[in-house]
């Protein structure tokens, strides 16, 4: 697994679910869950995170060797943080305090990279269970024809991150169901990149947002081409940097 370094301003949204590993100074460690209530930013730059005290935990408690992690749209981030309680209008909380950047967790096959661009997804969708039942009911006269459902769903999204393996985008309407077959159509200078591919899973982003992930059935069909905008990106990326 590969950590790699992201701005130190990425951190999780209120309301977001997230996953604390407290670390004590002996014993196993402890995982729990809590939720974001507030983000306070500090002079130095960094963010406080407000959090709820995980139920069972003592709110009153310091912990100092604590990681944090959340879903980002672009992976699983972790960072480092120290705990100190706290209280808000809203009660009794714990503060978390990063004590260093965030990382993103590395665990595709694949490099990624933040891309804004259109994708096209095309699909058939599942046929309704016929009703096996019998009407013992007497015979209707014959119903006029309806409308035949359309052969295919099309949604238009924005991509957020992409690779030659898969991309993630963001979509204003409900995505097809994970597991669905789909055909996607992404815009790479000029021309249309058309492949099959699977949904993989559906995320909500911390702005309310519905994220789709997929996955391409042939990574090597437009491997090359979706590689090196991969790399040319990060490339441009790094110069700006600088």
């Amino acid at each position: 697994m590969q950590h790699r370094d992201v701005p130190p301003d990425v951190h999780p949204g209120v309301l977001q679910t997230v996953a604390l590993t407290l670390r004590p100074t002996a014993g196993e460690p402890v995982a729990l869950e809590t939720r974001v209530l507030d983000l306070e930013p500090q002079s130095d730059g960094s963010t406080t995170l407000v959090v709820a005290c995980p139920n069972g935990m003592d709110p009153h408690e310091h912990h100092f060797d604590v990681t944090l992690s959340w879903t980002y749209p672009l992976g699983r981030m972790e960072c480092p943080v120290s705990t100190r309680p706290g209280r808000r209008a809203y009660g009794e909380v714990w503060l978390l305090r990063p004590s260093s950047p965030a990382a993103r967790l590395q665990q595709r096959a694949y490099f990624r990279a933040r891309i804004s661009m259109p994708v096209l997804l095309r699909w058939t969708p599942a046929a309704e269970d016929a009703d096996d039942t019998v009407d013992e009911q007497p015979e209707q006269p014959e119903q006029p024809e309806q409308p035949e459902q359309p052969e295919h769903v099309e949604i238009l999204g924005v991509v957020v991150d992409v690779s030659e393996g898969g991309l993630m985008a963001s979509v204003r309407t409900e995505p097809p169901p994970v597991g669905t077959s789909v055909e996607a159509t992404t815009r790479v200078d000029g021309d249309n990149l058309v492949q099959a591919a699977r949904i993989v899973r559906h995320v909500r982003f911390a702005n309310g947002g519905i994220g789709v992930a997929i996955a391409f059935v042939d990574p090597s069909l437009h491997g090359d081409r979706l590689r090196r905008l991969v790399f040319e990106t990060e490339r441009r990326r790094r110069r700006v940097r600088r």
